[in-house]
């Protein structure tokens, strides 16, 4: 047997046969592309019934990538075998590679070879792969808008399906069982929870609550474009706070804090970065606010930063700090298109908030699907832990291709981007966010998606690369 990978190795059906062998790799999984008894060092063993010397139907190829990917990300060190593992394991290996590694089909196949030098696939099994992936190149991937690729809760959507049938009747006014749930989680009252349509929406109210025309605001540079938008509504005087390259400065928001100040801005994950302000430097700042300022923390991507120091917004509004933190349904949860979003602070400034929110501001739907979602603790794991996967392999994969990136705790990346990025990427069917609008020209944010859209990503950002070095070689020296 040989390795392609740490986790993933290809064989015959003698290798797979060969207990001693197994245990002494730590192989403990087997995908066998031709019958064999399970040996007893295996503890998992899955069959596919696969032919040679002709075309690999396209459920299998998705069953392939899919039963390796699931056991290669719990842990498991897999061997697939095939007979003589010369044509039909080389080749699903290779669809493995491609798909959940980034690389392109050409390269798949050379890293596979490279690992064991018999391989060579059959022709029929190599056009056959080719087809499948080219026709997955057909509709466009959406890579620009930070979703959840996952999709929503299935119980939001029965959440959904269950209310449709009181559309007639008008929707709670106060939103009081989500705030009651939201308050339970936050070890908060109700009375110190605001519900919004979307975190954007909330942005909105809390520039029209706190600071108004003339007011000034903190806004960090480069930031999310909303926060601009909604100073520039309500007639705020606007002060940037750069980074420092893609971290918190502390010291630069600091030297900015006047007595005119009203509301300071700060998101952790940052977006476009994906970086945090560490809770120290939190806490620094809310105790240097003026008078009469609130320190806003927009935490929209705060799940995908589990496991690392974040700030603790909740234990600052126990103490009456002025402190308004928002935080989004529309990434883990997946309810983007229904604009839930919510925020919490002391009850005077909520008390603000929600005076100038409109009747029956947030619809019924959106009110049952963000309860259902809140408890669907399954979805909320499963989609968690496909964005640490996702993230490593975009992470990895821009690596490899020696593209400067900002290492990030959200669901995104931001990457120096070849030229035309923007418009060569669309032409293959990739969209990403371009990033001139947030002051980053020469920038691009990419969102983690389903594995074969990362790696079609990171193919076609690889052919631009490609196309780039072969027209400065063609320069004269």
């Amino acid at each position: 047997m040989d390795f392609v990978m740490p986790q993933l190795a290809v064989g015959s059906r003698a290798d797979a046969a060969d207990g001693a062998a197994l245990q002494a790799a730590g192989i403990d999984t087997l995908l066998s592309l031709a019958p064999l008894a399970r040996p007893a060092e295996v503890a998992l063993q899955l069959g596919l019934a696969v032919a040679d010397r002709v075309a690999l139907p396209a459920a299998t190829i998705r069953a392939a990538a899919a039963f390796l990917a699931a056991r290669i990300a719990a842990g498991h060190r897999v061997l697939m075998h095939c007979e003589q593992g010369i044509s039909r394991s080389p080749a699903l290996a290779a669809c493995f590679l491609h798909e959940h590694l980034g690389l392109s089909l050409d390269e798949a196949f050379a890293r596979v070879r490279a690992a064991r030098p018999q391989a060579e696939p059959h022709p029929a099994l190599v056009a056959s792969i080719r087809a499948h992936y080219a026709g997955a190149d057909g509709p466009a991937v959406d890579l620009a808008g930070n979703e959840n690729p996952f999709g929503p809760s299935p119980a939001a959507c029965a959440a959904i399906a269950r209310t449709a049938a009181r559309l007639h009747r008008y929707p709670a006014a106060d939103s009081a069982e989500l705030r009651d749930a939201l308050a339970r989680r936050l070890g908060l009252a109700a009375s110190q929870l605001v519900i919004g349509n979307g975190a954007c929406d909330l942005i909105d109210l809390a520039l029209r609550a706190f600071v108004g025309a003339g007011g000034e605001v903190l806004i960090p540079d480069p930031a999310f474009p909303a926060y601009r938008s909604a100073a520039a509504r309500v007639g705020a005087r606007v002060v940037t706070v750069p980074l420092a390259g893609s971290e918190y400065s502390i010291d630069e928001y600091l030297a900015r804090l006047s007595p005119d100040t009203r509301l300071v801005v700060v998101a952790s994950p940052h977006n476009p970065t994906g970086t945090l302000m560490d809770p120290a430097a939190w806490a620094r700042l809310r105790d240097a606010l003026p008078a009469g300022a609130v320190l806003l923390l927009d935490e929209a991507y705060r799940d995908y930063a589990e496991g690392r120091a974040l700030i603790d917004a909740a234990a600052d509004v126990r103490r009456g700090a002025a402190v308004l933190a928002l935080r989004s349904l529309s990434k883990v949860e997946g309810l983007a298109g229904l604009r839930v979003g919510y925020g919490f602070a002391p009850e005077t400034l909520v008390r603000r908030l929600a005076a100038l929110c409109p009747q029956y501001h947030v619809g019924s739907l959106a009110q049952a699907a963000a309860l259902a979602a809140l408890e669907d603790e399954t979805h909320r794991r499963a989609s968690i832990d496909a964005n640490f996967r996702g993230l490593e392999m975009l992470t990895a994969g821009l690596t490899r291709l020696g593209v400067e990136f900002v290492p990030s705790a959200a669901n995104f990346v931001l990457l120096r981007a070849p030229r035309d990025a923007l418009a060569r990427l669309a032409e293959r069917g990739v969209a990403v966010k371009c990033m001139a609008r947030y002051g980053l020209p020469g920038h691009i944010r990419v969102s983690v998606g389903l594995p074969a859209e990362n790696a079609r990503f990171l193919a076609a950002l690889g052919e631009l690369l490609r196309e780039d070095q072969d027209c400065r070689d063609a320069v004269p020296a």
